[in-house]
């Protein structure tokens, strides 16, 4: 398992609402309460327990001290606190700062600190997965500026590395709705040479890309694509991403997670195993 402090800003600050929340839940207080204690207004409350952000060394001194909590969960909390006050993940850094807004910055730090991660989509192929030709066709279809562009690119090249780790390298499940091979995105040449890349991926033991065929029919993912992620600390638990045109957001809370779990393993069951996925796969770039 890795160290407090080999972890990454996002994981810390999910970690440290986590725990909080959690803490003044085990002592049976009211979260308004608990800010009137301290002359805190409720909304800084909230933002402690739910919004994933910077948090003052000091408040969560303030709190640990409050609700008495165990020495060692104090040492670990104050440490998580100071790490999303001092430190930057490397898409604050120059060149992708700026290119990377907030709420996908999360999506970052989560994704490479994932012990699991399960995708279901429909439409393209998972920027994790995509290829440079294939990564530049759908970056395009943005209103960025070219340069703007060329580093978004590299930025989704540069989250892949967490698949080529020796070690602690994620287990990546993937399921690509059939219509994903069938659409030629960036031409002819970019989709034959991203569907030889994602049989190329499946080589290695903790990848693995099926399809979800037409055949399948209706299926219970039809409401949109969806991201899983597992982690070894258990106060974590399993989170959903969910992105739309505009923003993305992940989803913490057990009931709301649940049915993305329950659909996932649906699908699971009504994919095409890794043998007949990879014949498909390759049939679809020899058609092109």
């Amino acid at each position: 398992m890795a160290s407090v402090d080999d972890r990454s800003v996002a994981l810390c600050r999910i970690l440290l609402r986590l725990q909080l929340r959690r803490l003044r839940q085990e002592r049976g207080l009211n979260a308004s309460a608990v800010a009137k204690v301290f002359g805190w207004g409720t909304a800084r409350m909230t933002r402690l327990e739910t919004k994933d952000t910077a948090v003052e060394v000091g408040d969560v001194r303030l709190l640990c001290d409050y609700y008495e909590a165990p020495r060692e969960l104090r040492d670990e909390l104050e440490r998580y606190a100071l790490i999303t006050k001092t430190r930057k993940d490397w898409w604050e850094e120059k060149p992708y700062k700026g290119t990377v807004p907030p709420w996908f910055q999360a999506c970052l730090g989560l994704e490479a600190a994932a012990r699991s991660i399960r995708i279901y989509q429909p439409e393209f192929v998972p920027g994790l997965t995509q290829g440079p030709g294939y990564a530049r066709a759908i970056l395009a279809l943005s209103e960025a500026d070219e340069k703007t562009q060329e580093v978004q690119a590299a930025v989704r090249a540069k989250r892949q590395s967490i698949l080529e780790r020796e070690e602690n390298a994620p287990l990546v499940a993937v399921i690509l709705n059939e219509g994903v091979l069938r659409r030629p995105v960036g031409g002819s040449e970019v989709m034959r040479q991203q569907l030889q890349r994602l049989v190329q991926l499946v080589e290695q033991p903790h990848i693995t890309i099926r399809v979800l065929p037409f055949a399948a029919g209706a299926h219970p993912a039809m409401h949109g694509p969806f991201t899983l992620w597992d982690f070894e600390d258990e106060t974590v638990g399993d989170l959903a991403y969910l992105e739309n045109l505009v923003d993305g957001g992940v989803h913490s809370d057990a009931e709301k997670v649940a049915p993305f779990i329950d659909v996932f393993e649906r699908l699971d069951a009504l994919a095409a195993d890794q043998e007949d996925s990879i014949k498909m796969i390759t049939e679809a770039a020899a058609s092109l």
